[in-house]
């Protein structure tokens, strides 16, 4: 990744924990964590917590950026880089805003977090769509099962399919932001996408092996 991309995200993360740091005093010593879907606060936890959240964002990071290094298949990583790029930041960022939930509550700001949170998620979901076909064979990152790490064609066509789903659950992801009966309903489409994307990918790789066919194994 290039240099510049690290710096700002870093930039925005240390700017981040800087404000709860200055924020943190004025905190009482319990402060919400949970929302529920309508809204409304359903779990508290000791005033640390806030500082557990606002470091966590850096932590992922952290994490992300060994897992190419550290991968069997590093070598993908530099064929999916924007891709990979792209979600790094958008989790970077996803979990910087969920830190700020707490503090904002507590200041007495009237954001509906659960809302917040669910438009994020279906933003993820989307921009994972988009990049889920470029991404290349690897053993953390993608759609993993065992016909998809097994063989270059499954991963390739499972990802392309998987693409069309994240996008559907996206969009209905947001949509239940608003609309809360759909809530239920978009949570129950991202298992039965899940499980659906799982069952393809080994339907492929059947296909495969009844075929024969041993340029199916190989990548384009």
């Amino acid at each position: 990744m290039k240099k510049q991309f690290h710096i700002i995200l870093i930039t925005v993360m240390v700017l981040s924990f800087i404000g709860h740091l200055l924020l943190y005093p004025g905190l009482p010593d319990t402060i919400p964590t949970h929302w529920g879907f309508d809204g409304t606060v359903d779990g508290y936890g000791p005033k640390y917590m806030d500082l557990v959240l606002a470091a966590l964002p850096l932590f992922i990071y952290v994490v992300l950026l060994i897992v190419p290094r550290i991968d069997p298949r590093s070598a993908s990583y530099a064929k999916h880089r924007p891709a990979y790029q792209a979600f790094v930041t958008a989790i970077t960022l996803f979990l910087i805003i969920l830190s700020w939930g707490s503090v904002l509550a507590v200041k007495g700001f009237d954001i509906d977090i659960s809302q917040v949170t669910i438009i994020a998620i279906g933003i993820l979901m989307l921009l994972m769509g988009n990049y889920l076909p470029q991404i290349r064979s690897n053993y953390t990152f993608g759609i993993k099962t065992p016909w998809t790490i097994e063989n270059e064609w499954v991963w390739r066509k499972t990802h392309q399919a998987g693409g069309i789903v994240f996008c559907v659950i996206g969009i209905v992801m947001i949509a239940a932001a608003f609309l809360r009966f759909l809530m239920v309903p978009s949570f129950i489409l991202v298992m039965a996408g899940s499980v659906w994307l799982y069952i393809y990918s080994w339907l492929l790789y059947k296909k495969v092996k009844n075929s024969g066919d041993d340029s199916q194994s190989r990548e384009d």
